[in-house]
């Protein structure tokens, strides 16, 4: 009974410690029911075949990575990282997918009417921008459970109040969700890094294939609208 009674404290802690850490992997989380939403949305309109394959795989790996992540000592626990880390991938790979999509209902065509394939392009480039912030969260200094202890010179991102004398004295920044969503918003739209600089080549070749992405899909939309407005 003891035993028990310290597991489900335990279990209790880190649901606790989900809910209200705005360091740990939460906000990431959440981002990413967010993302899985939109990603079935698109695939749908654009008749992805077979809808729910993608969406599922990320649910399922999002629901295991909670677990193991609020697990008791489950923070610490490699296979936290490995699932975070597959999530992020099917999410990039989902995104790839409807791009895909996306540039053949464009040129080739589609079943949708072209304000409804508009409004899927737009919707794309949303989900897009969460997919990659998700992607800075979980690359940038190993992920959130080993970020502190890695040095500033060795992370993959570097933000501005982490240059020398941006901080007041014994005060240590650390980024939050928010601040890699704003990386990656300003990556989708200037298709350049502007707010922090990326000093590894994890984090340039990500910010690159995001610029790339979200060009393409801007592209494709502005294209989209320029055809509606001709009627």
């Amino acid at each position: 009974m003891v035993k028990k009674a310290v597991i489900e404290s335990g279990w209790r802690r880190g649901f606790r410690r989900l809910l209200t850490d705005a360091k740990g992997r939460g906000p990431a989380f959440a981002a990413s029911i967010v993302v899985i939403a939109g990603q079935a949305w698109v695939a749908r309109g654009l008749a992805l075949r077979p809808v729910w394959l993608l969406p599922a795989v990320a649910a399922l790996l999002l629901l295991v990575s909670v677990l193991l992540d609020v697990a008791p000592g489950g923070r610490a626990d490699t296979f936290a990282r490995y699932a975070a880390v597959a999530l992020v991938g099917v999410l990039v790979i989902a995104n790839i997918a409807s791009l895909g999509y996306l540039v053949h209902g464009v040129f080739v065509g589609s079943h949708l009417s072209p304000l409804n394939l508009l409004l899927t392009g737009v919707a794309l480039w949303i989900v897009n921008v969460f997919v990659f912030a998700i992607v800075y969260w979980e690359l940038d200094g190993g992920g959130p459970p080993a970020r502190p202890q890695v040095p500033i010179v060795r992370r993959d991102l570097r933000f501005p109040q982490q240059e020398s004398g941006e901080e007041p004295r014994g005060v240590v920044w650390e980024p939050g969700f928010g601040d890699y969503l704003f990386v990656a918003l300003t990556c989708g739209t200037a298709f350049s890094p502007t707010d922090a600089m990326p000093y590894s080549g994890k984090a340039k070749l990500a910010m690159g294939v995001e610029a790339v992405m979200s060009f393409s899909i801007a592209a494709l939309v502005v294209a989209r609208a320029v055809n509606i407005a001709k009627g």
